[in-house]
């Protein structure tokens, strides 16, 4: 279970955060422009996603309850809503703009799973959660990956 989340905490390093509501203008002339912006808006997700994986690695070491972790679950789904709601302030390449509307969306999900832990019942409920986050992760990963490819950035890795 722990290799699974680490894995799926590692991969959203390149993912992103949630809103259904999108409103997202053409912007950036040139794809390599907004493959410079992509790139830069994953580096604060991306420390927020190790931060993360740290902090649960921690919790789970400790054998903390449930109660527990919502201290850094609270710190990692407001890092992916910042990031979410920075992609979409942003203008993109018209192309892009439909794979940047699928990145926030797919990332609602994870944050949806990521909000829950610290509500867990029981460890039995551990198992779901490692599926659905380790599901959620893989769809967060590929829709990221889409918009890398649109703006001719090398793809990331889910594993």
């Amino acid at each position: 279970m722990k290799k699974v989340f680490v894995a799926a905490a590692a991969a959203l390093s390149v993912a992103a955060a949630a809103t259904s509501v999108v409103v997202i203008s053409a912007g950036p002339a040139s794809a390599s422009a907004a493959g410079a912006q992509f790139t830069a808006d994953r580096v604060a997700l991306s420390v927020a996603s190790n931060t993360f994986s740290q902090a649960f690695e921690a919790w789970e070491r400790s054998g903390g309850s449930y109660a527990e972790a919502s201290s850094f679950v609270n710190v990692y789904v407001s890092a992916m809503e910042a990031q979410d709601d920075k992609l979409l302030s942003q203008s993109w390449p018209a192309g892009t703009i439909a794979d940047i509307d699928a990145v926030v969306r797919g990332d609602a999900a994870v944050e949806g799973v990521v909000g829950i832990l610290s509500g867990l019942a029981s460890s039995s409920s551990d198992t779901d959660w490692f599926i659905a986050y380790s599901q959620d992760a893989s769809t967060a990963v590929a829709d990221a990956n889409i918009v890398r490819h649109d703006l001719g950035l090398p793809l990331a890795s889910y594993s």
